[in-house]
């Protein structure tokens, strides 16, 4: 998951909140905790304080008995409590040491004069002072302490598990929080799936909604009207094509018709050279309206009219003889196609013109003596169909342009072609739902591979029968 994608930085700061908002309530729990304990320990000694006050107003004079009736209370070192009343200086009773031994109540600082009221706490030792007015007019200060022990275990255990358990919560959160965007982002997916899968071969076809009627069911339908927008300029663009075709049709066959009834006649030798010129100018353009006618059948529904089985091989060997004679003229040698045994799905006139062009295109640019092969074979599911030529090559820079639409690679007899062979064959290729690709080294030659799905039983099956 890169750094940079929606999911990335949704979970991140997902996280770094509920890292923020988890700190902040385990600060609070835990120092809210300690306060807590500490007030209530407070209460506590105060109000044993004020007990031992109590037992010990009328009993200063009577230390053994005072001591008698506080362990019988109180019971101060069986439960770790601390207890001591003295007045200047002079003890009337002091608390042994307790049972966990977790202080020592003679090492803990005699009162200092004039306390009134002192609470402190010690690490694990609370200790509550208060000051009395004895019967006699004498200052009486009663000491009541405990261990915390206890309580701080309590502390340490929340702590820890607040601490450590936060990290746990955090890895959970992610992944949680993972799984929930990736689920929220689903649509999203499926419209990424479907527009990487549109062509105008489907003009229909639009992105799909969850039906949710969230911003992003609004970016799908804004992005459906976009396609209905760039499908109806296609198409118009499209139809203009093919009716300018088909109005150009006509006048360049009357053209041609003339020019070729002035080439018969007994003309000077400069004229002859002109006519014939213009012929064959008149020729091409004659040979790009019906390339243009072709594109735009490719382009639109009826790209591929037939659902049949088609070998390849066998349509590879009759389209070479049939191409023979024009690499002969060339002395250029076409050999017979090599491979396996391989069925596309398709229209066999729509690949017949596919495989013509590539050869046409090999033909053209393979200089005399050289050597075209084509190779016919399975990958998976797909029926793969090359054809290799040791032509003159294409250029890195010309690779990416070939299969467009009046793109003509320039050699060193020029610029061949109308520029629209290549781009007939991708066409063809896209509306049997394959592709073409191109490989290929300058002054080495061309692999040109079409890849396009294999025929299922049934229609092997029927095209057979």
């Amino acid at each position: 998951m890169s750094r940079r994608s929606l999911t990335f930085r949704l979970v991140s700061w997902y996280c770094g909140l509920l890292f923020a908002v988890g700190a902040a309530f385990a600060a609070f729990s835990y120092f809210s905790f300690d306060r807590y304990i500490t007030q209530t320990i407070r209460s506590t000694l105060a109000g044993r304080a004020d007990a031992a006050w109590g037992m010990a107003a009328d009993m200063l004079n009577d230390r053994q008995g005072l001591a008698a009736l506080i362990e019988q209370r109180f019971a101060p070192e069986a439960l770790n409590r601390m207890i001591r009343i003295s007045s200047g200086g002079e003890v009337f009773y002091t608390s042994g040491l307790p049972s966990d031994g977790e202080f020592d109540p003679a090492k803990v600082d005699p009162p200092a004069p004039g306390v009134k009221k002192h609470f402190t706490r010690a690490g694990d030792f609370f200790l509550y002072r208060q000051d009395y007015k004895a019967a006699d007019g004498r200052t009486v200060t009663v000491e009541a302490g405990q261990s915390g022990d206890l309580m701080g275990v309590v502390e340490h255990r929340l702590a820890a598990s607040v601490f450590f358990g936060l990290p746990v919560l955090l890895i959970i959160a992610a992944i949680g929080g993972y799984v929930l965007v990736q689920r929220a982002l689903s649509p999203v997916e499926d419209m990424i799936e479907a527009a990487e899968a549109f062509t105008f071969n489907a003009p229909r076809k639009r992105l799909p909604l969850a039906g949710t009627e969230d911003r992003i069911d609004a970016l799908g339908r804004t992005l459906n009207r976009m396609l209905e927008r760039l499908d109806a300029s296609y198409q118009h663009a499209s139809r203009f094509s093919a009716d300018a075709a088909h109005e150009l049709r006509t006048p360049l066959a009357i053209m041609r018709g003339e020019l070729e009834l002035l080439a018969t006649e007994d003309l000077p030798q400069e004229m002859q050279g002109a006519i014939g010129n213009i012929l064959g100018e008149a020729e091409r353009l004659s040979q790009i309206v019906e390339s243009l006618i072709a594109m735009a059948q490719m382009d639109s529904t009826a790209g591929k009219r037939a659902h049949l089985a088609v070998d390849l091989n066998a349509l590879a060997a009759e389209t070479i003889d049939q191409m023979r004679l024009l690499a002969v003229d060339k002395d250029i040698t076409i050999a017979a196609p090599t491979g396996g045994h391989a069925v596309a799905a398709g229209d066999r006139d729509r690949l017949k013109q596919v495989l013509v062009n590539l050869l046409d295109n090999a033909i053209k640019y393979t200089p005399a003596g050289g050597r075209i092969m084509v190779d016919v074979a399975q990958s998976g599911d797909r029926a793969v169909l090359s054809v290799k030529d040791t032509g003159v090559g294409i250029d890195a820079d010309s690779l990416p342009l070939v299969f467009d639409r009046f793109y003509r690679v320039t050699t060193d007899r020029g610029e061949i072609g109308a520029g629209l062979g290549l781009a007939i064959v991708k066409s063809i290729c896209v509306a049997h739902g394959g592709s073409v690709e191109v490989e290929s080294t300058p002054g080495a030659g061309s692999i040109f591979k079409v890849n396009l799905p294999q025929a299922s039983q049934a229609a092997v099956a029927a095209s057979t029968a």
